[in-house]
């Protein structure tokens, strides 16, 4: 399966590069070797040339990813009474100045969720994804969550983790019920 990405993210300041992509740290301007250019190479810290617009570069991978744990209040913690109905939630935050979009191949954001519980038994799904290529769209500074709900959980300690191919990662979280 074929996982486009489309990604932007506009330096609202074209002066500033608010954390850049490489640590590149040779924006100089009057210097050799790219001192004093006009492209963008990922400095970390206000551009000193004069001539540097380019704006910095977003990607999926700069996505924020977390995932929660809540009781059917939408209370967050790690450590609940028994019982308790469990909803688990990946939260997707743009930390950018500006837009950023990326295309997922399915219809899903979290394409696999799993549940384990402290004997390492473990329970998987994928939710109902339909295969259509889906761009998702995240203004600067915003997010978009999903959830998955448990429904009542034993007593035991537990890992959930979501996992994204769009960030190319999992996110996990530890908690107990007592």
């Amino acid at each position: 399966m074929l996982l486009a990405l489309v990604i932007a993210c506009a330096d609202s300041d074209p002066g500033f590069d608010p954390g850049g992509i490489r640590n590149d740290k040779d924006d100089v301007a009057g210097s050799p070797n790219g001192n004093g250019d006009t492209v963008d190479t990922g400095d970390t810290a206000g551009d000193t040339a004069a001539g540097d617009t380019a704006e910095a570069i977003c990607g999926a991978s700069d996505l924020e990813f977390s995932v929660v744990v809540e009781d059917s209040a939408g209370t967050v913690a790690t450590a609940f009474s028994y019982p308790v109905d469990v909803t688990t939630r990946a939260v997707f935050t743009n930390p950018c100045n500006g837009r950023l979009q990326f295309t997922t191949a399915t219809s899903c954001v979290v394409d696999q969720w799993t549940l384990t519980d402290g004997t390492g038994a473990d329970v998987t799904f994928s939710g109902n994804c339909v295969d259509a290529a889906t761009t998702w769209t995240l203004e600067a500074l915003e997010g978009t969550s999903v959830t998955a709900g448990w429904g009542i959980l034993e007593r035991s300690t537990y890992t959930i983790a979501a996992r994204s191919d769009a960030v190319g990662r999992t996110a996990t979280e530890f908690f107990s019920i007592q």
